[in-house]
């Protein structure tokens, strides 16, 4: 088909044209003209020999490369082999065969300097993205997320159980490329917005041709991987009684009469109806095989002066988690108009609707400790006692799971009630729309203005039934939500880009940037059923309703920005942009901030010394560069500079204020340098490339709580204040390429690696460390100068003593020291039995939960119309605090994992858990942290393999079919690690920077197989 806006060069010389709308061009030549060279973005460029004809007809190829030619910086596009700043970039088409409910998870492990995690298995949760390291210590460190120009909310939109991440808005199906910007050259433009990094997200355009429409479509099965080995019944009571012996031969009245028999047994079988021996497994009541799918339909094409995509996509997921489901619907249309010669229209409009469901997993920040998280309670509970009564009803004792014939009572909530009775839904309905117009003033001079507008609604549903769990002490508890958010954002940029003499090559960009966004909560809560069988969350007759929620916050963002790049033929580069940015969030005097950074190059294999070289032969491209900028993080919030008052009742008089929030006049940016580093190395004209940097981020004015004096009265007892600094520091590599292409065999490769090293050099002088918790009852983490952010910090231990199955202990002195549950005056003593003091504030740093290397290897072969991809991911360096295994040793009446039964019971024994005692929850490290549950973090993935098959056109005859490919993949194939938690990336804090590689109660992650087919029409 006719190809118009194709350049048309004549090779050596500044002459040159472009295709018309029909393909069609003219160029005059001279007798010294040999060649003319075609190039088009999206296509691989051409050259052809002039000769003696006057007709030189070309058919362009697609080139699989396309997305590595130019790169997206949010406020232009500049060309790869004339960019010097550090990023990485990413096809769409590279997500479009994974089971995801948010594109971020499909790049994992794609790009060099970026690590990316799921936390856990919940659908559509807000992933962890880190772009060369944690960027502060209380802000956030998620990068900034740039959609069609306009910034994009990351954080989670969901107002309970249910997940709810708005990356998950955004179809992965529309994604033309993703750009990682990740150097302060790359990223200064964004100012103070961009000391994580930048994703610039690139949606699909239309080109011109007949319409051509595509069909993807996937269903998939999902499973829960990895979940620890615990107990059967038998094992539970054998265990348990055999603990409760000792604790009574310990102390006789450890248990009360009621909790033991005369033999001093406490837990029994019990036996269904048929006689057999209740052996529940509480995995069956809180997992399940789930079932999803997936489709996307396009519709693109256009003329030489219109070009549209349109899509539309459903998605519908379940979980392997029972009652937790993802759906999408989502709608498109990207439409460009050249009106005229110098005015160029663009409308981008998109509408999606996304709903989130789940019960409460436990593994949400903040709920790892919850008595009613699924994911706690199907290890935990008690293996002998029945999920149902003979005459078919909950088996409930009370609000928790009836005890049986157990002796001592559990206080679990039935995890079958929680996923039948309570309900937790996050509903996300957005509409965002972008309008563009290019003014072409003169020739090289263009002007362009953009309005982005963001709508979205989001509702929350949460009903807790008041049979058992969260509900039961309401009576029923009932919390609806509705968040209104409006963004706008205006940019306005003029540009200059302007070839001289063939030899300086000029790019000038001058313009403001205006953001604000409002945000209207609006919510009730309602506790107390008046019918407490009527399960429901909108019944009328509840005993209180209440406000719960409410809150209004708006901010506002205000920038000028300037950028220049030059380069002379193509050989010597230099680049500058500066950013002047307002922050309604500050003070006055400190509302804004300049930021900026510069970056320079030298590419070596254009210099004639070079051409003319032996090397040249093999290396086809040598590129080395360094930038160093000024970037900072504006997730200040709102309203800081102000002292703030809430209203509250005197007893029954509502005349009362109480201080709400002390104001900083003098909080400003949290600021990071940034030094970057790169060679580029392209052999064999490119075939394979190889890639370096060396960065280092030098962070400064962190934000951190500073403690107050007690008669001040602030809340919290500290202020905001700009006291904290650290850095990070290391190496990314990557090599690409196509190792080995012949005519039925193709070898398509990417590894990329990352060496990564944080550390603390400064906190507030009266704040000597800072304690990071889970659900702020677990201090396992610490934040101290000298030390990786957010490192392990638990009382060192030397394994059990072989005597008397102790735990051993090592306290602050360095002294070992043995523990007896119910010891009395002798629970501590040192190990010739003399009295010593408890340990437990003797915790010391552990190691670094930070990886301190990561990657990825992808690999793509094709044979004939066969086509197969495995994409491997690794990390390593870090440490994790395995707490579930603390709480799977437990030796309350929790149920245990299998390796309970390698515990201490003859004297001389060796081994490394100590003598069961019922009741203790020292010895594993529930009461306070202990190093035996930390672990090293290391591991090689099989992130996903695919393996595809293109049919023949032939098999289609003339039914209108251009193409199609069956596929199936799997996800989360195998991991080979010596972690013994569920996953070595999960993160029950989740997005924290001050408690992170934390593992507490988590449900895992799990593993899908998909089966898909892609038509062409």
């Amino acid at each position: 088909m006719p190809l118009p806006g194709v350049s048309v060069k004549i090779k050596g010389a500044t002459g040159g044209t472009t295709t018309g709308a029909d393909g069609k061009y003219t160029v005059r030549v001279t007798s010294r003209s040999t060649t003319l060279e075609f190039s088009y973005i999206g296509y691989s460029t051409q050259s052809r020999t002039i000769g003696g004809g006057s007709v030189i007809n070309v058919a362009l190829e697609s080139d699989s490369k396309t997305l590595t030619d130019v790169v997206v910086t949010g406020y232009g596009v500049t060309k790869k082999k004339d960019f010097t700043g550090s990023a990485s970039s990413v096809k769409g088409d590279d997500l479009k065969d994974k089971p995801v409910q948010s594109f971020v998870q499909g790049l994992t492990g794609q790009a060099a300097g970026v690590s990316i995690i799921q936390p856990n298995g919940l659908l559509n949760n807000p992933p962890v993205i880190r772009v060369r390291g944690v960027s502060s210590i209380s802000l956030s460190s998620f990068p900034l997320v740039i959609v069609d120009g306009i910034p994009f909310p990351t954080g989670d939109a969901s107002a309970n159980s249910a997940a709810n991440n708005p990356l998950g808005d955004i179809n992965p199906a529309d994604i033309e490329s993703i750009d990682i910007l990740k150097d302060a050259a790359s990223t200064a433009l964004y100012g103070s917005r961009a000391a994580a990094g930048v994703l610039v997200i690139t949606t699909k355009k239309g080109k011109t041709g007949d319409a051509k429409v595509t069909y993807d479509g996937w269903v998939g099965v999902n499973n829960a991987v990895r979940l620890p080995e615990v107990l059967n019944a038998q094992q539970y009571i054998d265990s348990k009684n055999a603990a409760v012996k000792n604790a009574l031969a310990i102390n006789p009245n450890a248990l009360t009469a009621a909790q033991r028999d005369a033999n001093g047994l406490s837990f029994f079988p019990s036996y269904n109806a048929d006689g057999s021996l209740v052996d529940t497994k509480w995995y069956d009541e809180v997992y399940r095989t789930a079932y999803s799918q997936n489709h996307n339909v396009t519709i693109s094409g256009g003329t030489a002066k219109t070009t549209y995509y349109i899509s539309g996509g459903i998605t519908d997921q379940d979980g392997f988690l029972k009652a937790n489901s993802f759906q999408r619907n989502s709608a498109r249309a990207n439409l460009t108009h050249k009106a005229t010669e110098w005015l160029e229209l663009n409308l981008n409009l998109n509408y999606n609707n996304s709903f989130n469901k789940s019960p409460q997993s436990g593994s949400a920040p903040g709920s790892a400790f919850s008595s009613s998280g699924l994911g706690r309670i199907a290890v935990a509970a008690a293996p002998n006692v029945s999920v149902y009564k003979p005459d078919g009803s909950y088996n409930l004792s009370g609000q928790y799971i009836g005890n049986n014939a157990n002796l001592i009572a559990g206080t679990w909530a039935h995890p079958t009630v929680l996923v039948e009775k309570d309900l937790n839904t996050s509903e996300n309905t957005r509409f965002l729309t972008n309008l563009g117009a290019t003014f072409k003033i003169v020739d090289g001079l263009t002007f362009r203005s953009n309005y982005s507008w963001d709508r979205s609604n989001t509702e929350n549903i949460q009903f807790w039934n008041p049979l058992s769990g969260d509900g039961f002490t309401y009576t029923g508890y009932a919390y609806n939500n509705t968040a209104r958010r409006n963004n706008w954002n205006w940019i306005n940029t003029v540009q200059y880009n302007k070839t001289f003499g063939g030899d300086h090559n000029l790019n000038l960009t001058l313009g403001s940037d205006v953001q604000k966004t409002r945000t209207v909560n609006w919510g009730a809560i309602r506790q107390g059923l008046g019918d407490p069988t009527f399960f429901n969350q909108f019944q009328g007759t509840y005993v209180t309703n209440v406000p719960g929620g409410n809150s209004i916050n708006q901010i506002s963002f205000e920038a000028y920005l300037a950028s220049v790049s030059y380069n002379y033929k193509g050989k010597y580069f230099l680049s500058g942009n500066f950013r002047r940015d307002g922050n309604s969030g500050l003070a006055q005097e400190n509302k804004w901030g300049n930021f900026g950074g510069g970056s320079i190059g030298w590419s070596i294999s254009q210099e004639d010394f070079f051409k003319n070289s032996s090397l040249a032969n093999t290396i086809s491209n040598l590129r080395i560069r360094a930038s160093y900028g000024r970037v900072g993080n504006a997730n200040v919030g709102s309203y800081n500079e102000y002292t703030t008052y809430s209203p509250a009742l005197y007893g029954a008089i509502p005349f009362a204020w109480l201080y709400g929030q002390a104001g900083n006049k003098d909080l400003k940016w949290e600021t990071s340098n940034q030094t970057d580093i790169g060679l580029n190395i392209g052999f064999l004209k490119d075939r394979l490339t190889f890639e370096a940097d060396y960065f280092h981020k030098d962070i400064n004015n962190l934000i951190l709580d500073v403690p107050q004096a007690p008669s001040k009265g602030i809340p919290g007892g500290s202020i905001l204040a700009n006291v904290g600094s650290m850095y990070n520091k290391g190496f990314e590599f990557a090599i690409s390429g196509v190792p080995v292409k012949t005519t039925n065999f193709t070898w398509t490769t990417n590894l990329n690696f990352t060496t990564i090293k944080n550390e603390v050099t400064a906190l507030d002088p009266n704040v000597k460390q800072i304690i990071g918790t889970t659900s702020t009852l677990e201090s396992a983490s610490i934040t101290t100068v000298g030390q990786p952010i957010g490192s392990i910090y638990a009382v060192r231990t030397n394994g059990v003593n072989p005597a008397n199955g102790r735990r051993i202990f090592i306290n602050g002195a360095g002294r070992e020291v043995q523990y007896l549950h119910l010891g009395g005056t002798n629970a501590w003593t040192y190990l010739d039995g003399t009295p010593a003091s408890s340990p437990a504030g003797d915790a010391q740093v552990i190691g670094g939960t930070l990886p301190k290397w990561y990657g990825g290897f992808n690999n793509t072969f094709a044979y004939k119309n066969f086509d197969l991809n495995i994409m491997f991911t690794y990390s390593g360096g870090n440490y994790i605090y395995n707490g579930s295994r603390a709480g799977l040793l437990d030796q309350r009446f929790w149920n245990n994992s299998t390796e309970i039964l390698n515990a201490w019971t003859t004297p001389g024994q060796e081994t490394n858990i100590p003598r069961v005692v019922y009741g203790d929850n020292v010895s594993n490290g529930s009461s306070f942290p202990i190093d035996a549950n930390v672990e090293k973090g290391d591991f090689l993935r099989l992130q996903a393999a695919t393996l595809g098959y293109k049919i023949p056109k032939s098999v289609f005859g003339k039914i209108g079919i251009t193409g199609a490919r069956v596929y199936a993949s799997v996800n989360n194939a195998f991991i080979i690690t010596g972690y013994t938690g569920v996953d070595p990336e999960i993160s029950t804090n989740g997005n924290s920077n001050l408690a992170s590689g934390i593992e507490r109660n988590s449900i895992p992650q799990g593993r899908s197989f998909t089966f898909g087919i892609s038509l062409g029409l």
